[in-house]
């Protein structure tokens, strides 16, 4: 007969460094809402300008026309490499790290993760829901990159 053994319960998942959480699939997608919100509204702005621009002036028209269409692939690359929040991201203090080391963004590693983007909604979104597979919480995009979202207070 077997003596009963003390019932320990599960450990904690670690966060991807000491004291550090990952970022939470909650958080990451309110987040990202806010930034396409913001990225729909500047971009109709300038698209709006373009085409009273270029009623008046066809150059400034085109321009105007070039720096909304810009504005849309630079948005997220530019801000994940420059502090690793976007301003969606801020509000929900949550940032994006290199998942090696917790280190900044490269602007590779953020051209990247936007592509990442694009394939992890390609197939039914399922790049995304993979953060709710992933032990580290990442999605596609993250593991395209080599990137992690983790809490921006902790990090």
């Amino acid at each position: 007969m077997t003596t009963p053994t003390e019932w320990t319960p599960p450990e904690v998942e670690a966060g991807p460094a000491p004291g550090v959480d990952f970022g939470s699939p909650g958080a990451r997608l309110i987040a990202y809402v806010v930034d396409i919100i913001i990225q729909f509204g500047v971009s109709t702005l300038l698209f709006i300008a373009s085409v009273i621009l270029g009623a008046i002036f066809l150059p400034l028209g085109l321009i105007a026309g070039l720096a909304g269409f810009a504005f849309l692939f630079v948005y997220f690359p530019y801000y994940w490499q420059k502090s690793g929040q976007t301003p969606g991201m801020k509000m929900l203090s949550i940032k994006v790290v290199r998942d090696r080391d917790g280190g900044p963004v490269s602007w590779g590693q953020a051209i990247l993760r936007l592509l990442g983007y694009w394939v992890s909604g390609f197939v039914f979104y399922l790049g995304y829901i993979w953060i709710f597979i992933d032990k580290r919480k990442r999605g596609w995009h993250d593991l395209i990159a080599g990137t992690i979202v983790v809490e921006a207070d902790k990090a």
